[in-house]
């Protein structure tokens, strides 16, 4: 599934774009991040002289593995991102919101960017959110294993190298 938009085709002002992207859109993207989810791409584009204005407005959700019991869960995640595409005789990124896109371009397919906002929205730590008492939605057994393999404080005891006293002696 790609997401088009055909520049050539508009006329100067505001359009919007709408796309449901799915597992079939996650599948296309080798070593994905995400493989599974839903979210509804909203985008509001403006053309204007040499360039255009797409408004990116990504909200759903997307499966991903808790960091803590290594279970997959949906994630909400919503994000707004803004990018700017303006002909140009050189092509590539100027910078990280402006794009240059060669003469005569007819249409821009947008995948990859809604594919990298999307990834952009998922926090750094992934966990199960909480139930409405504030206890962990993860999977118990697993957070029993962890705490029983937690080091108690009280349990570990460092022994000391006498050399190092040694050595501490030379410093003073």
């Amino acid at each position: 599934m790609d997401c088009i938009i055909p520049i050539n085709d508009l006329k100067p002002g505001q359009h919007q774009y709408e796309y449901d992207v799915t597992n079939e859109f996650f599948e296309q993207f080798q070593n994905a991040e995400v493989n599974k989810g839903n979210v509804h791409a909203l985008l509001n584009v403006t053309k204007h002289g040499r360039g255009v204005e797409v408004q990116f407005n990504l909200k759903g959700y997307v499966t991903v593995a808790c960091d803590r019991c290594l279970e997959e869960f949906d994630l909400n995640i919503e994000s707004n991102e803004t990018l700017f595409f303006e002909y140009g005789t050189e092509t590539g990124e100027v910078s990280s919101e402006l794009i240059m896109i060669p003469e005569g371009e007819s249409s821009l397919n947008v995948s990859q960017y809604i594919y990298e906002f999307i990834c952009l929205a998922i926090p750094f730590q992934k966990y199960h959110p909480d139930d409405e008492n504030g206890n962990s939605t993860c999977n118990k057994e697993m957070l029993d294993r962890l705490e029983s393999m937690k080091v108690n404080e009280e349990e570990k005891t460092t022994e000391i190298d006498p050399r190092w006293d040694k050595l501490k002696d030379l410093i003073n």
